[in-house]
């Protein structure tokens, strides 16, 4: 299994990926369609486009991506235009309800004084799922911020998904549990 890092420019397989896998999150607002979860996918990885070690990583399955991770140092914020635009999409995407939601979540990070590679977004095909691309994408995921001297990896994640279940296999542990309106959703870190 060969992992790559994609090229932003070829966001298009990524979004496609990206937003089928949380076409049907918790904390978005229903829509067959998927295109609210193709519009979020595409505002955060403009707002984060510019972050430190920002890393797309895929893997392939019958020459097209089955699996997606984008990646970044936790410590950037997205500042002017950038966050205003993310400001103004997500809104428009979600909602002003859940936006102040996605608000609460940010403000509610743990501050830390080590370096923590952010997860954003991993999302694998439904027809290659069960397959072990999640976990191989994990430990590359791992390795990377190794290799970055990150001392370690950070998420959010709604208790009540099985993805909670996966992070605290792959030794993530809570650091904190934010209570939102829709269900609980908690940061977890692995250290390195």
């Amino acid at each position: 299994m060969r992992i790559e890092t994609i090229d932003p420019r070829d966001r298009a397989e990524v979004v496609e990926v990206l937003s089928a896998a949380f076409a049907g999150h918790p904390l978005l607002p229903p829509d067959l369609s998927g295109r609210k979860s193709r519009l979020l996918c595409v505002a955060l990885l403009d707002a984060f486009a510019k972050a430190p070690d920002m890393r797309l990583f895929g893997i392939r399955r019958d020459n097209r991506l089955a699996c997606v991770a984008f990646v970044f140092d936790a410590a950037f914020e997205p500042r002017g235009f950038a966050l205003l635009l993310l400001l103004f999409r997500m809104i428009r995407t979600v909602g002003w309800r859940m936006m102040r939601t996605f608000s609460e979540v940010l403000s509610e990070k743990v501050e830390s004084n080590d370096r923590r590679l952010e997860l954003m977004i991993i999302g694998t095909r439904a027809d290659s799922q069960r397959l072990g691309l999640g976990r191989a994408m994990m430990h590359h995921i791992f390795d990377y911020a190794r290799e970055q001297e990150y001392k370690s990896v950070v998420l959010e994640v709604a208790r009540d998904t099985p993805a909670f279940d996966f992070y605290l296999h792959e030794g993530y542990q809570v650091e904190k549990e934010i209570q939102l309106p829709a269900m609980p959703l908690c940061v977890v870190r692995r250290m390195l």
